[in-house]
């Protein structure tokens, strides 16, 4: 999509050469949101970029044809998101700082807005869920309010909870590609059935780091009340989203890991990441047939 506004004055268009060029390097990826914009650098100068917002990722393109990927992080990298006059935002991730300025206030309010929208379908809106937007100086009191947008205000219920939605959001943090009979099963299967019992054997076919993706889903998950796993050996991958899931989680209710290989250490990780829960409502917890030894 090509952006339908002239650009500023001192900003680059972005042609319709570069947005084909932008499109072949993200493939079948959707494209939300196309800008030209300028990122800051050190010595106060500032180099034209393209800012590209796909669902779950921001990219920095050349100005450039054939274009390239100068930055791209996933949201769920982002640590802290501040915006300042002039239609400044600077972005801290885990990794580094950038800092950006858009054209106008509408475009600055759009990015920040769709970024926001696209970590509270990851969170469920969650109490745990991350505040990483504020804004400074715009208004007396510090603070700027972003208001849903037409995306977020039309948006229908979410199918087990929006289970399929933070699972891409997982897939695409993780580098692993996202698993559309996962996807399939649990939109159609579990939620035809009404069942609230996500069951690891259903998935018994995949590898660990798969399995990991799919229990870190749960973790901020309100459809889902039960997580099952009997006879199959779980890494330490999955046996650490599970922690972290019941460190989370206000909807699970139930936790089954019979004969499920679980090491002599797991009663205290269990314990503490209980403690860390004050929202936990956990009422069921069965770890029968593990010898939680360190074999």
């Amino acid at each position: 999509m090509a952006s339908k506004e002239n650009s500023a004055v001192g900003f680059v268009n972005v042609s319709r050469e570069i947005t084909e060029s932008i499109r072949k390097v993200l493939d079948k990826q959707p494209i939300k949101f196309v800008r030209a914009i300028k990122q800051e650098t050190r010595g106060g100068k500032s180099e034209d970029r393209v800012l590209v917002l796909a669902t779950w990722r921001l990219y920095l393109f050349a100005v450039k044809v054939p274009t390239k990927v100068e930055v791209t992080f996933n949201f769920l990298e982002i640590r802290a998101m501040n915006t300042y006059p002039d239609y400044q935002v600077v972005i801290d991730t885990d990794k580094t700082t950038y800092s950006l300025r858009l054209q106008t206030q509408d475009q600055l309010d759009h990015m920040v807005n769709h970024i926001n929208y696209a970590l509270s379908r990851v969170f469920n809106n969650s109490i745990y869920a991350p505040p990483i937007c504020r804004a400074e100086g715009d208004l007396p009191d510090g603070s700027h309010k972003f208001s849903p947008n037409s995306e977020s205000s039309l948006e229908p219920p979410k199918t087990c909870g929006g289970f399929s939605e933070t699972y891409a959001a997982l897939c695409d943090y993780n580098g692993i590609g996202c698993k559309e009979e996962v996807q399939w099963d649990v939109d159609t299967i579990y939620h035809s059935q009404d069942n609230r019992e996500f069951n690891l054997l259903d998935f018994s076919h995949l590898d660990s780091r798969d399995l990991a993706v799919i229990v870190a889903s749960i973790a901020y998950n309100t459809w889902f009340t039960k997580l099952y796993c009997k006879d199959m050996r779980i890494g330490s991958e999955v046996v650490d989203q599970i922690l972290h899931t019941v460190s989370k989680s206000n909807s699970l209710e139930e936790l089954t890991l019979e004969n499920a290989g679980l090491k002599a250490d797991f009663p205290q990780k269990m314990a503490s990441a209980l403690s860390e829960n004050p929202a936990s409502v956990i009422h069921s917890l069965s770890l029968a047939h593990n010898t939680l030894d360190n074999q």
